[in-house]
């Protein structure tokens, strides 16, 4: 498996490790949330998770999987709260 990260990924100033660690720690992961950013790219992954440091503002991070074992991030910042509700509604 490939992970490849955009410059947009960097925007931020978010670490690469926190947004990995929150992609495999997820609390929230919504598969093909989004249309494609590029055409011809398949539907973007949204994951809602915690990066490294324990108690840290929950991150969220955007990636498109690629067949057929790779990740290209594009997007890493601090969870806006349209996407923490998200959390709120999980469930329902």
């Amino acid at each position: 498996m490939a992970i490849r990260w955009t410059g947009s990924a960097d925007k931020h100033g978010i670490a690469r490790e926190d947004a990995l660690h929150a992609m495999l720690n997820h609390y929230l992961v919504v598969e093909e949330f989004d249309e494609p950013r590029v055409e011809g790219a398949s539907r973007p992954d949204l994951y809602i998770g915690p990066p490294r440091r324990l108690g840290g503002d929950l991150l969220e991070v955007m990636a498109e999987r690629v067949p057929p074992r790779d990740v290209v991030i594009f997007h890493v910042m601090i969870a806006r709260p349209k996407f923490l509700a998200l959390l709120d509604n999980e469930g329902e």
